[in-house]
């Protein structure tokens, strides 16, 4: 049975605080599974995704799904986006990962970053705070 994955949409966040740590980087081109990573409880995975020159008049596509590096398992979608972009998603679970990336005319960058409960804390609730205000208008 697959076990839910908390994943929290982050926008415009700036630098994960002081006790950020990158654990794993990964780049490529089109799509590919990363390698595996081990990791605790709350993490960043920051998401880059461009042209692969400035020529690519392709639309370009990025999907990066998490799965379980032990069974190969499905945890969830961490990143689903057309066009150039970035942002953060905050994952709480701990284990042994990998992504499975399907780009298209994108070239992209992928770092997962380990950060403390506090910020992640503090991440929440700016978001609950930023779909406050958007209920209100």
């Amino acid at each position: 049975m697959m076990r839910a994955l908390t994943l929290l949409a982050v926008l415009a966040v700036g630098s994960a605080g002081a006790a950020d740590v990158v654990v794993r980087e990964f780049r490529g081109i089109g799509g590919t599974d990363t390698g595996s990573f081990a990791v605790s409880s709350p993490w960043l995975v920051e998401w880059r995704s461009r042209p692969p020159t400035s020529i690519d008049h392709k639309p370009a596509h990025l999907e990066v799904n998490l799965y379980n590096a032990s069974n190969n398992q499905f945890v969830g979608r961490v990143v689903q986006h057309a066009g150039v972009g970035g942002g953060d998603v905050l994952i709480e679970q701990t284990g042994r990962f990998l992504f499975r990336v399907q780009g298209q005319a994108t070239e992209w960058q992928l770092k997962v970053i380990q950060v403390d409960a506090a910020y992640a804390e503090r991440l929440k609730e700016a978001k609950r705070e930023r779909e406050g205000r958007e209920r209100r208008r």
